[in-house]
């Protein structure tokens, strides 16, 4: 048992601190409709990330970091820009383009650089299991002033995922408050996906937050107590078998979380056709 928490301390920690901020963002994505936003924007930042390691940053410096970000930032203005009045084409539609598209680019410029194979594996299932304690106190500090930013946009943010037609008739303008919160988001992916990968930033972000809704759990702090207890569960059950079936641990919190939903669905199932 102690090699087993000597080993997984700093993986479990930061996947707890992705569970917090990935909770709260998640039931504003569900709600908004946009399911695929959050992998669009963590594709569109391992393209920043691929697009620096062409010109020979190495990944997880400042320099892929900061690259990814900027990627992600034009993606955040993108989508931002793609909500309209006309509703003829689902704003989801122009997401999956987005993940297509930054998909391939980000083949094309890995295809260019030594190992680059490795590379978009690395970049799909990210290197949690090697995340150091340094790691996890940036990410965690990044996180609280994303945090603090949220909490300060809260009330106009909810209105505008829950009633757009509300949020136009007291004003607010969509695009910049999409904006800002997508910009927060893609800061979190870029973050996240360095350190968990593509797989484990979508499926965290979703996954739990559908298993809320899922169970009634509408108001925010139970909805939140409920997405927190579910990563928590996950996190630990992933992070278990990565250590004991020597496994990837990303790709097991992910195969976890898929389970977890799965048996609540296979659970609502049985009990709906009960006598």
């Amino acid at each position: 048992m102690t090699g087993l928490f000597g080993m997984m301390a700093a993986p479990v920690a930061v996947a707890l601190v992705l569970v917090v901020m990935h909770g709260y963002l998640g039931g504003h994505v569900v709600r908004r409709g946009v399911i695929f936003v959050d992998i669009a924007l963590a594709q569109v930042s391992a393209f920043g990330v691929a697009v620096a390691m062409f010109f020979g940053a190495e990944h997880g410096t400042n320099a892929a970091w900061f690259s990814g970000l900027g990627a992600t930032f034009l993606g955040a203005l993108l989508i931002a820009g793609m909500r309209g009045r006309e509703h003829h084409v689902p704003q989801e539609a122009y997401i999956g383009i987005i993940y297509a598209v930054f998909s391939a680019a980000m083949i094309l410029v890995l295809t260019q650089v030594p190992h680059g194979s490795e590379e978009i594996n690395h970049l799909l299932v990210g290197s949690i299991l090697w995340v150091s304690w340094a790691e996890v106190l940036k990410t965690a500090v990044l996180y609280a002033v994303l945090g603090a930013v949220l909490w300060w946009a809260h009330g106009r943010l909810r209105t505008i995922s829950d009633d757009p037609g509300a949020a136009r008739a007291r004003g607010l303008r969509l695009a910049r408050w999409d904006f800002l919160f997508y910009a927060v988001l893609g800061t979190v992916v870029t973050s996240s996906v360095q350190i968990a990968g593509v797989l484990l930033v979508f499926t965290l972000l979703v996954v739990p937050t559908v298993m809320a809704y899922r169970c009634g759990c509408r108001g925010e702090l139970r909805h939140l107590a409920f997405v927190l207890a579910v990563g928590v569960l996950a996190v630990v059950l992933g992070a278990a078998a990565s250590y004991w079936l020597d496994l990837p641990t990303g790709a097991a919190i992910v195969c976890v979380l898929g389970l977890l939903l799965g048996l609540q669905v296979a659970t609502g199932a049985l009990r709906g056709s009960a006598p």
